[in-house]
């Protein structure tokens, strides 16, 4: 079970790196690639604004200070898989050049399911996320209060 999550985890690792490089397939890959785009900042060569600049800047950080220290990816313990994913399918949105791309961003985050102990990591796009939040919202709003007809009582 937990091989298949490596898997699982390393195929999406590869997808969310940006896609005008090829998708590295080791920690070390994508370490290199993050150097890489961050000289490309530097020298300019990246046609970012200062705002998506600082917004790759960030999540840099993030990706290197979780990957610190580490050789492969399952010397990641399953929180810094996730915020290494964030990390990456933000400055995937930065770095295309798609107008969607950030509704198309993926995003992980831990949850523990109503009735469970366990905590589980869910996936998605963010556009899937908001709807998600925007009709748990709206589904609380609705009134509690019983309204007739049908206020419990059967035909």
């Amino acid at each position: 079970m937990a091989f298949g999550r490596w898997i699982l985890l390393g195929f999406f690792l590869m997808l969310a790196v940006p896609l005008r490089a090829a998708s590295p397939a080791s920690l070390p890959d994508i370490v290199q690639q993050q150097q890489q785009i961050r000289d490309e900042l530097a020298s300019g060569a990246l046609p970012l604004n200062p705002r998506q600049k600082r917004i790759v800047g960030e999540q840099q950080a993030i990706v290197f200070a979780v990957t610190e220290g580490k050789t492969s990816l399952a010397d990641l313990n399953a929180d810094e898989q996730v915020r290494l994913r964030n990390a990456l399918e933000v400055i995937n949105a930065q770095v295309s050049t798609r107008v969607t791309a950030e509704d198309e961003r993926e995003v992980c985050w831990r949850e523990k399911r109503t009735g469970s102990k366990l905590v589980t990591t869910v996936c998605g796009t963010e556009k899937e996320r908001r709807e998600a939040r925007e009709g748990a919202r709206d589904y609380m709003s609705r009134p509690s209060i019983c309204q007739p007809p049908g206020c419990g009582a059967s035909p």
